[in-house]
């Protein structure tokens, strides 16, 4: 993808696809709306008719081949669903992935993927296998340029949180990034409708999560979901053009 997101062309700009999986977590082809985490009605621990037991081999359901424990599998679930899983919402789902978390790396190898988990910000998530010949099965999003600047901006923010808790608004956003609308040269309503986009899409991708209003919290993934060396050279980047824009 090539769209930069910020009007006008400007001097180099970083490469939006250096930063592509601000889904982590969603395999290829599931609907945006997957990623919700209200449990659907039925499903083990889902608040529908229980199942038969937590032990290995018990059946939850007529005609039932697997073999883990509905927690276990509500875990398993809850990765391949995306965007993540994460302790604080869903306590006993993250306790069930940390306790069978050997076998559930081998249900996910064997779809091609690989779980990556934070025990510090208490995250979990799945990305592809890092394997040449291997199918891609995460969806990837291609980020315009305002999304980047806004996730780095997010990122460390978070990595500054002495509590790893971080919330913000969009009016803060948008102060933040007007350094970048200065840089493009475009109208206030053009950069307006862009940073409305780039908001909707992080709410879509679970890094952000609604409060009330306009303000939403950060998702601790963020701190995990991309590499310190891959976020190093944007950022400097990004510095760079800021300046050049003041």
């Amino acid at each position: 993808m090539t769209e930069p997101g910020v009007p006008g062309s400007g001097p180099a700009r970083p490469d939006p696809a250096d930063l592509r999986t601000a889904r982590p977590g969603r395999p290829a082809g599931t609907p945006s709306g997957s990623g919700s985490t209200t449990s659907r009605a039925g499903a083990p621990g889902a608040g529908g008719a229980p199942g038969t037991g937590g032990e290995a081999g018990s059946h939850l359901w007529p005609g039932d081949h697997g073999t883990l424990p509905a927690p276990a599998r509500l875990a398993l679930a809850r990765l391949v669903r995306g965007p993540y899983l994460a302790a604080e919402p869903e306590p006993d789902t993250w306790r069930a992935l940390l306790a069978h978390e050997d076998v559930v790396r081998e249900r996910l190898a064997d779809q091609y993927l690989d779980l990556v988990v934070d025990a510090d910000a208490q995250v979990a998530f799945v990305r592809d296998v890092p394997a040449a010949d291997a199918p891609q099965v995460v969806r990837e999003v291609a980020l315009t340029f305002l999304d980047t600047a806004l996730l780095l901006h997010l990122r460390a923010l978070l990595l500054d949180s002495s509590d790893g808790r971080v919330a913000i608004s969009r009016d803060e956003a948008a102060d933040h990034l007007a350094v970048y609308r200065r840089r493009g040269g475009g109208s206030p309503m053009d950069f307006s409708r862009q940073l409305d986009a780039t908001w909707a899409r992080l709410i879509e991708s679970g890094i952000l999560e609604p409060l009330s209003g306009d303000r939403c919290t950060v998702s601790p993934v963020l701190r995990t979901v991309f590499g310190a060396d891959q976020v190093a050279a944007l950022s400097a980047e990004y510095v760079r053009l800021a300046k050049e824009s003041a």
